[in-house]
């Protein structure tokens, strides 16, 4: 994995620690130690370049972890031109022009850290929706120690963390922690669009937030937002690409991934990941043909879910569940093809009203009717019942724990400026219910799918660039639910591929939304009932993710998992080993526990569990530090 991490401290951390923060073999590590300083990068050669950058005449050091896309604000912006590693040296030279205001207007994808020798100050920087996190722990109220994994962090000798229980139920039922809330007491998140700044004199910290969206809609037309949005994506992908590097796309068989395509000016390759050649890898496959794509099927065997469950929790910071880096089974496949990543994450989001409650129509043992209209969220309470409307509560191996509504209902609370949840303040309810669930990122039950990516490539999706970002709070709610910007598009940048049909509807894109929303419904409950080609397993269907509650059944490996971690289980008291045993067993007679039993089996296997659970001597070796 690439990323920072560091220490405001006298001692150099040990080695575990820093290398907590590698991945591959390639990457490219930087070291920097200094008189109550360390920080140690890993990063991905195309844009390491030379780090740290100095800034004024060498008394301010700059680290980028990611990628700057440009800089400034409507019609005063201006993307950056220059090769790709070159972040660092263009955020020191706003710095030299602005001091940390430039990062007000900063576009792009970034983990930032900035050291003021003159200030005598160190600045951790998020980017608008901290798509790259920084985890803070300050054992004694002084020091500090940061790291973009928060597996990282008890590596360090001076933090000796403990689970607090309520944001641990979170994630058990939730698949993440709201806000910048963490499981680990005295850790949080650096929050989004913030910059976090420690006093190396006294210890201080100060937290500035620079930037909170805020949905003010502009009544116009839909045809002037879809052109606006049109363009504005276009434009985003065409600065974006290379000429000289290879672009990957994670293609699927809807709409979002193939606006991208569509917007993208050179020939791509195309991934696709399922188990079996199914309907929505087929819609993949005819769309990278149509577009003159390479296309590849990342074809899953049967034991890839259990070996996902060994690799990856090691990159969780509990947003996400083990099996959602779908695609690091095939890093090395993926990283010899392409030079650079990308995707259509974040459209449901942002410009699909996925987050709005939208209402239904039961027709009892047909199915049931999602309808274009939306239910209010007028309370926090409201909010609340909408978080929790698929959670399994109570968890039969969390015994004694209040239920999950209130456990969520007692981290928000309302202020005379809007709403605080978890630690992140939003300016009004209807801003924490359209933003909530990815400002920052990590709240994100997804989360752990876009880490993964940065991990493997340099990796963007458009749709968080700081220009759609700010174009989405303009448009108004109808078009979210009554309209689709996705399918309008793909059909104004290429036609061609609004031919094809939308894996899951099974109507083609260029349909307007009556069409599509009338023939869509029908068409699946037509594939519910009437028939549709038979999958070659009972755990596998048509979307490129298999059915989790069916594959519990049908693999070994997460009772077996439970089983061997029946010590640490035991050892732990908030979860209960027989309880656990219970819910799987429910699960096998019938019930749906998955969302459960995957958060659990994610969390059995994380390293943090290891490092909490080891014995004394397997402490003091790996905490050994070096005196600077």
């Amino acid at each position: 994995m690439v990323g920072l991490c560091g220490a405001v401290d006298d001692r150099t951390p040990p080695d575990a620690f820093v290398d907590a923060i590698a991945w591959r073999d390639d990457e490219v590590a930087h070291r920097f130690v200094d008189d109550g300083l360390s920080v140690f990068g890993s990063f991905h050669p195309l844009l390491s370049g030379e780090q740290p950058v100095r800034a004024r005449n060498g008394e301010a050091l700059i680290w980028v972890w990611g990628d700057v896309y440009g800089f400034g604000a409507d019609e005063s912006y201006v993307p950056r031109d220059g090769p790709p590693d070159g972040s660092a040296r263009y955020c020191a030279d706003l710095y030299d022009q602005y001091g940390m205001d430039f990062v007000r207007e900063l576009n792009g994808d970034f983990g930032l850290v900035v050291y003021d020798r003159t200030a005598g100050t160190v600045s951790l920087v998020t980017d608008r929706v901290a798509t790259r996190p920084f985890f803070l722990a300050r054992p004694d109220g002084g020091r500090l120690v940061f790291s973009s994994q928060l597996q990282a962090l008890p590596l360090h000798p001076d933090v000796n963390p403990e689970f607090e229980a309520p944001h641990l139920q979170e994630y058990f039922q939730l698949r993440r922690v709201l806000g910048v809330e963490t499981p680990l007491s005295g850790v949080r998140e650096v929050p989004p669009g913030s910059i976090a700044t420690v006093d190396l004199a006294d210890g201080s910290l100060s937290v500035d937030t620079y930037w909170r969206p805020s949905y003010e809609p502009v009544d116009e037309d839909f045809e002037t937002y879809l052109d606006r949005f049109t363009d504005t994506f276009q434009t985003v992908v065409q600065e974006w690409t290379r000429d000289d590097l290879d672009y990957g796309i994670l293609l699927s068989g809807g709409s979002d991934s193939r606006l991208v395509q569509a917007a993208m000016d050179q020939p791509v390759t195309a991934f696709h990941i399922a188990d079996w050649m199914s309907r929505e890898a087929n819609v993949a496959s005819e769309a990278a043909d149509t577009a003159g794509d390479e296309f590849h099927l990342l074809q899953r065997d049967p034991d890839h879910e259990a070996a996902a469950l060994e690799r990856n929790p090691a990159i969780s910071n509990f947003s996400g569940w083990f099996d959602q880096a779908y695609f690091t089974g095939f890093d090395d496949e993926i990283s010899e093809e392409v030079d650079v990543l990308v995707s259509g994450l974040y459209a449901d989001s942002l410009f699909k009203g996925s987050k709005l409650d939208a209402r239904s129509l039961s027709l009892g043992p047909v199915g049931t009717l999602k309808l274009p209209f939306r239910n209010p969220v007028e309370s926090v309470e409201d909010y609340v019942s909408l978080t929790t409307t698929e959670v399994v509560d109570p968890v039969s191996y969390l015994p004694e724990r209040p239920p999950i509504d209130s456990v969520i209902a007692d981290n928000i609370r309302e202020t005379r400026d809007g709403v605080v949840s978890h630690g992140v303040e939003y300016g009004s309810l209807q801003d924490l219910v359209l933003y909530g669930d990815f400002y920052p990122m990590g709240a994100d039950t997804d989360a752990t799918f876009s880490r993964s990516l940065m991990h493997m490539r340099p990796y963007r999706t458009p749709f968080l660039d700081n220009r759609l970002l700010d174009l989405q709070q303009q448009v108004p709610m109808r078009y979210f639910l009554r309209r689709d910007f996705i399918d309008r598009a793909v059909e104004q940048l290429s036609p061609e591929l609004a031919e094809l049909p939308h894996a899951r509807t099974g109507m083609p894109l260029k349909h307007r939304f009556p069409v599509d929303w009338v023939g869509g419904n029908l068409k699946g409950l037509w594939r519910k009932h009437v028939g549709d080609e038979t999958p070659p397993e009972d755990h596998l269907d048509h979307s490129p993710w298999p059915d989790r509650a069916a594959l519990v059944r049908a693999r070994n490996f997460p009772v077996e998992t439970i089983v061997e971690n029946q010590e640490a289980i035991r050892a732990l008291p908030f979860i209960d080993y027989e309880g656990a045993l219970d819910s799987y067993r429910a699960h096998m007679a019938g019930d749906d526990e998955s969302p459960v039993l995957y958060s659990l089996l994610t969390f059995l296997e994380t390293p943090l569990l290891d490092r909490m659970t080891e014995s004394d001597d397997e402490a003091s070796e790996r905490r050994t530090v070096v005196k600077q």
